[in-house]
């Protein structure tokens, strides 16, 4: 993998309203059963000056340096491609449940329809293609966004932390933009 050239989701915490339209443009992309999502977004209520406050989380698999739903996976059906996505392959999926218990981000998940371990693939299908994931096309104040997270954490604005989100052992490849675009 190029160490100049990692992609992540790039996401604006403070631009998000929560309206979950990332999380309805994965379901409908990826062809998700009703009650499986890829994409969530969580609601934090943030104390300031003036009172309360809600601030949004929209998060997914956050392709780790160190996936640790590669490493406990038995089938070895988990492989990261040169750009740092983790991607799943369902055919050597076994169903067995480990990676769901071993990711940190809750982002692994087993269908009902099948058994098997299913997330998010940043929708490799598209980037390849030069277009970007179901979500980042979805989002209608365009907070989210792939990129190059190496460039990304250059700008002083941007960090690996967010409300609701921390960097961890895994090292997942998520940034949070601190300042309103």
């Amino acid at each position: 993998m190029s160490v100049n050239h990692k992609v992540g989701f790039v996401f604006r915490q403070e631009n998000c309203v929560g309206c979950q339209a990332c999380t309805v443009a994965c379901q409908i992309h990826n062809e998700l059963p009703e009650n499986h999502r890829f994409r969530k977004v969580d609601r934090y209520e943030v104390e300031h000056k003036d009172g309360s406050k809600d601030v949004w989380l929209s998060h997914s698999c956050m392709h780790c340096e160190n996936p640790a739903c590669l490493m406990v996976c038995p089938t070895k059906a988990y492989h990261t491609r040169e750009d740092g996505i983790v991607v799943l392959d369902r055919e050597k999926c076994d169903g067995c449940g480990l990676c769901t218990e071993a990711c940190p981000y809750s982002a692994v998940s087993i269908r009902e329809d099948d058994g098997k371990a299913d997330k998010c693939n940043m929708c490799v299908e598209l980037l390849d293609r030069g277009m970007q994931p179901a979500c980042v096309s979805g989002c209608p104040v365009e907070c989210l966004k792939t990129g190059n997270l190496n460039e990304t954490l250059k700008k002083p604005s941007a960090s690996k932390e967010g409300i609701g989100y921390t960097d961890s052992i895994t090292k997942p490849n998520m940034v949070i933009i601190k300042e309103r675009a």
